[in-house]
C-alpha cells in the first residue's frame, strides 16, 4: 500500500500545532510564542502570516526544532542566540546567565553615576555574565575603564565576544576571578547583579531560570544574603574614596542590607529604590 502523503503545512496548522504543543508544556501567553517562534524560524521579524500561506520544508523543520525546545523550556533568548538591552543586543549562549529587563535598569543607575564620577574612571562588573554592565558603562562613558570579573570562563568568552562585536573591548579588561580574590585595584564604581534568590526558594522558580540558567547566577544561599554581603564588607577595601557601590538585589533585602552596609561596611548614604513594579531592586552606597 502506498505511503499517503504528509498534508502539508500551512501557517494557520502550524500555529495551531505549536500553540496546542506549547499550552501543553505549560509555556505563558502560547500564541505569543507560537508566531514570535514562526518570525524565527522564518528569519523574518515580520513575516507574512497570511494563514493559507504554506511553510517551506526548510522553515517547517526548523520551527520544529525551536518548537520542541521552547516545550521543553528552554528560554527563547536561548533558542535565538542573542537578547535586547538598553540600545543594543548581546549573544547569550547556555550556561550563562540572561540579562533581565531589572538589569537594564540597574544599568541606567550604573551610568548615572558613572557621569557623575572624576576624569578617566575606574569601574568594577563583579560577575559580569554576558557583560552587559560593562557594556553600557563603556558605551555611555568613552573615558572610562572597566574590569569586568566572572568565575565562569564561558561567560568572559560570551562577554569578550560581545564587548568586541559593540566595538568597546579596549576599554573593558576581562579577568577571570571568584568577586575580589583577583582584583588588587581601587575604584570609583562597583556594580554588580549578584545571585540574590534564597537556596529554599530555587525549586520554585519557573522552569526556564530553575532549569536553563547556571545556578550559580541564582543561588544566594539562606535568605538570599550571602553574595551580596559578602560584596559589601569587601567593597571599602576596593573603592576610592567617595566611590560608589550599587548592587541589584531581591524584594525584601533592603532593611539588613542597609543595616549591614552601614554597621559592618562603614558605607554612607545607603539607599535602596524600587524598580518599576515597585519591587525593592536596588542597594546605592558610598564610600566615606
Amino acid at each position: 500500500m502506498s505511503k499517503r502523503p504528509e498534508k502539508a503545512w500551512t501557517v494557520q496548522r502550524a500555529l495551531a500545532f505549536a500553540h496546542a504543543r506549547l499550552a501543553a508544556a505549560g509555556v505563558a501567553a502560547p500564541e505569543r510564542e507560537a508566531r514570535r517562534l514562526l518570525s524565527l524560524a522564518a528569519l523574518d521579524p515580520a513575516p507574512a502570516l497570511s494563514p493559507g500561506e504554506r511553510l517551506s520544508p526548510l522553515v517547517r523543520r526548523r520551527f520544529r526544532l525551536l518548537v520542541e525546545g521552547r516545550a521543553r523550556r528552554v528560554p527563547l533568548d536561548l533558542l535565538q542566540g542573542w537578547t535586547g538591552f538598553l540600545d543594543f543586543e548581546v549573544k547569550v549562549v547556555p550556561g550563562v546567565f540572561i540579562p533581565r529587563p531589572e538589569t537594564e535598569e540597574l544599568a541606567e543607575q550604573a551610568i548615572a553615576l558613572a557621569r557623575r564620577l572624576p576624569a578617566s574612571p575606574l569601574a568594577l562588573d563583579l560577575g559580569t555574565g554576558s557583560g552587559v554592565l560593562a557594556l553600557a558603562l563603556a558605551r555611555a562613558r568613552p573615558d572610562i575603564r572597566v574590569i569586568a570579573v566572572d568565575v565562569s570562563p564561558r561567560a568572559l568568552a560570551c562577554a569578550a565576544w560581545n564587548a568586541k562585536t559593540l566595538g568597546v573591548s579596549g576599554r573593558i579588561e576581562f579577568r577571570r576571578s571568584d568577586w575580589f580574590s583577583a582584583v588588587p585595584e581601587r575604584f570609583h564604581l562597583i556594580v554588580s547583579n549578584p545571585p540574590y534568590v534564597a537556596r529554599e526558594e530555587l525549586e520554585g522558580l519557573p522552569a526556564e531560570v530553575r532549569e536553563h540558567e547556571p545556578r550559580l547566577a541564582l543561588d544566594g544561599g539562606p535568605g538570599g544574603l550571602s553574595a551580596l554581603y559578602h560584596i559589601l564588607r569587601e567593597a571599602p577595601r576596593h573603592l576610592h574614596s567617595g566611590g560608589w557601590v550599587l548592587l541589584e538585589i531581591g524584594h525584601g533585602q533592603g532593611a539588613p542590607l542597609i543595616r549591614f552596609a552601614r554597621e559592618q561596611a562603614g558605607l554612607v548614604e545607603t539607599t535602596v529604590e524600587r524598580d518599576l513594579a515597585g519591587k525593592e531592586r536596588f542597594l546605592k552606597a558610598r564610600c566615606r
